[in-house]
């Protein structure tokens, strides 16, 4: 039988937990090592309706891009968002591991999965977890809609909608702030999922197009792409457990 410690050592082996920003907080967050695990969701933040979700399914384990719990707690009140979900956590008996920045820079993680969705070719790791590759050339007003349909949601893009597109930076979630790491590789456009106004129209003056495409809607092809990982590792060391993909998604 597995525990919660048995999934968080596969999930390292999947994207090791040194490896995350100094500033993150990734790893087992809530719950009991030694629990047995026979069911586990996988989902892109934990919110109350996952917790919902988890309990209708009978697992004991989420497992989710986002961590919880970034800043020191005095209290555990139900008034407040965190409290109310980490008393849930705790009434469901369910244990929470987060993947965060650690899924994000690792061969096969957020930035991996989001080249893959977009048609990124050949793709190689930067710093921070950014990734850049080769698209078939297209004017940036193609390229945006492109992203639209493979990302859902809405794109917005910033430089000349003429502009021919061949090589293209990644960072999935808050990437705005990263954006001279893409333009120092000669990307021609990044996407990322959000940037401040200011920022993007300083990429787009450099010469280099950015495109906004949401923070959850730039990880959530990752979420699945855990959820297969994991499920894969568990299979390779025969335990008897089950991987679900979250169906709530955060945003529309």
């Amino acid at each position: 039988m597995a525990t919660v410690q048995d999934i968080l050592d596969l999930l390292e082996g999947i994207a090791p937990l040194e490896t995350q920003e100094e500033w993150d907080n990734a790893g087992l967050l809530a719950g009991d090592p030694a629990a047995q695990v026979t069911r586990v969701l996988v989902a892109l933040d934990l919110t109350l309706e996952v917790v919902e979700e988890a309990e209708r399914l009978g697992a004991q384990l989420i497992v989710t891009h986002h961590p919880i719990l970034f800043r020191g707690r005095k209290n555990l009140r139900e008034d407040d968002a965190e409290g109310k979900l980490l008393a849930a956590l705790i009434r469901a008996r369910l244990a929470m591991i987060a993947m965060h920045t650690n899924f994000d820079s690792a061969e096969g993680g957020v930035n991996s999965a989001l080249c893959e969705r977009l048609g990124i070719r050949e793709s190689q790791p930067l710093t921070s977890g950014m990734r850049i590759g080769e698209i078939d050339p297209m004017p940036l007003g193609d390229f945006r809609r492109h992203v639209e349909t493979r990302l859902g949601g809405v794109v917005r893009a910033y430089g000349g909608m003429d502009k021919l597109i061949r090589r293209v930076a990644v960072l999935g979630g808050a990437g705005g702030g990263y954006a001279s790491i893409a333009l120092d590789a000669g990307a021609d456009a990044y996407v990322t999922g959000e940037f401040s106004y200011h920022a993007a129209l300083d990429c787009a003056a450099a010469g280099m197009a950015a495109l906004e495409a949401g923070h959850a809607a730039t990880e959530w092809p990752a979420v699945r792409v855990l959820r297969e990982g994991l499920q894969k590792a568990i299979n390779a060391v025969q335990y008897d457990v089950e991987t679900f993909e979250s169906a709530h998604r955060p945003f529309l």
